[in-house]
């Protein structure tokens, strides 16, 4: 399976989020990417960063396409953030990040939006497929 098959079939594709990315853990390089936020490559750098010191997580949250997220949880192998009804995660592998964005950050209800296909997302369900897809990887050693 390619690298933007993942994206494209087994995070984006499986309708718990809309944007999500595999980065390379030890120099932040784009494995693959789908979907209107994805990370910038100074926002991947901080990430990078979070995931070595946790604190900074607290701290100063995340950005993601130039949107802030507030931090909520993680430690040295994952972190969860949001903003309003938008959110997302981040779990690393061996050799990855894979991190999913869901909801609209901008603070327009998605179930009230006039895009037909928009739909509320659980951000559990974000998370599982996240981490799913992290944990298979690193059954892979990726």
């Amino acid at each position: 399976m390619s690298w933007q098959a993942y994206i494209d079939d087994s995070l984006v594709g499986s309708g718990h989020m809309h944007s999500a990315a595999i980065l390379g853990l030890a120099d932040g390089s784009y494995w693959a990417y789908g979907g209107t936020y994805i990370p910038q490559p100074e926002e991947v750098a901080h990430i990078l960063k979070i995931f070595k010191e946790p604190s900074l997580l607290q701290s100063g949250g995340v950005t993601i396409a130039g949107v802030k997220f507030i931090g909520l949880r993680g430690d040295a192998d994952h972190i969860i953030f949001k903003k309003g009804g938008a959110g997302g995660c981040a779990y690393k592998s061996n050799q990855a990040i894979v991190l999913g964005v869901y909801g609209d950050p901008s603070g327009e209800n998605a179930m009230l939006s006039k895009d037909a296909n928009a739909v509320a997302v659980n951000p559990a369900d974000c998370n599982a497929t996240v981490q799913r897809i992290a944990d298979y990887l690193k059954s892979l050693q990726y």
